[in-house]
């Protein structure tokens, strides 16, 4: 049997399928580089993100292993080039200080191995995870978050915020466990004031743990009517890791 011959423009260009893109290298095994918690909650979230992200995770602080001693295992393996992608929503000292220095040492260790810096994971799109679950009748909200002295740190929250009031169509602002800017039980009053009477509070945060419970409790003594969880493996900040890991 013949086959169908390609036909041909008046361009002389055929109209058989064009080639695909040149394939690309094995994928960058990807590190999330997470702070640390010595509430073992904190770290049992960061793991199973970790696992549903289809990477590793190392801790700065408080729990094993660290960042630079799971790059040196991933070199170990023949891997010449990994993704440091911080476990963090804002940009602030342990992207901007730890991360670079956690580079810097595996990469010493072991000087076969690149080791590319991925942003923070922070980004607008995750106000769609903190509003999903959120029970009807909301008329304000407090997002919660850690808290930096990083003043872009606490714009982007207070940009979640705002996005996440868009979304909801009700007012709401940012309240924070630490540093400055108001706390969210703060927040919960100031919305008050401004009429609202059933406030949610939201968790800017990656797992639980310490400062996330240090947020809620002040937003709970103010009188929220809803708390929410963490953001954990939401489908929302797979897809932000794994966009962060390929424009590294």
């Amino acid at each position: 049997m013949s086959e169908e011959p390609v036909r041909v423009t008046e361009a002389g260009a055929s109209d058989a399928p064009a080639p695909g893109p040149a394939p690309s290298g094995p994928p960058r095994p990807i590190v999330l580089v997470a702070h640390g918690s010595p509430d073992p909650r904190s770290p049992e979230a960061v793991r199973a993100i970790a696992r549903a992200a289809g990477a590793d995770a190392g801790f700065l602080e408080f729990n094993e292993p660290h960042p630079v001693e799971v790059l040196r295992g991933i070199a170990d393996t023949g891997v010449a080039a990994a993704v440091a992608l911080p476990l963090l929503l804002t940009d602030a000292y342990h992207s901007r200080t730890d991360l670079p220095e956690v580079a810097k040492r595996a990469e010493e260790a072991r000087p076969g191995l690149a080791v590319a810096l991925a942003r923070p994971v922070g980004d607008l799109s995750l106000a769609r995870a903190l509003v999903r679950d959120l029970p009807y009748g909301i008329d304000g909200l407090v997002v919660c978050a850690a808290g930096t002295r990083v003043d872009e740190g606490r714009a982007h929250v207070a940009d979640v915020a705002a996005e996440a009031g868009r979304l909801l169509g009700v007012p709401a602002g940012p309240g924070f466990a630490s540093g400055p800017g108001p706390k969210p039980g703060e927040t919960v009053e100031r919305l008050k004031a401004e009429g609202a009477q059933r406030i949610a509070a939201v968790c800017y945060f990656i797992a639980p743990g310490i400062l996330c419970d240090t947020a809620i409790e002040s937003a709970r003594a103010a009188g929220v009517v809803h708390t929410g969880e963490p953001l954990g493996a939401a489908p929302e900040l797979l897809d932000l890791i794994a966009e962060r890991a390929a424009e590294a």
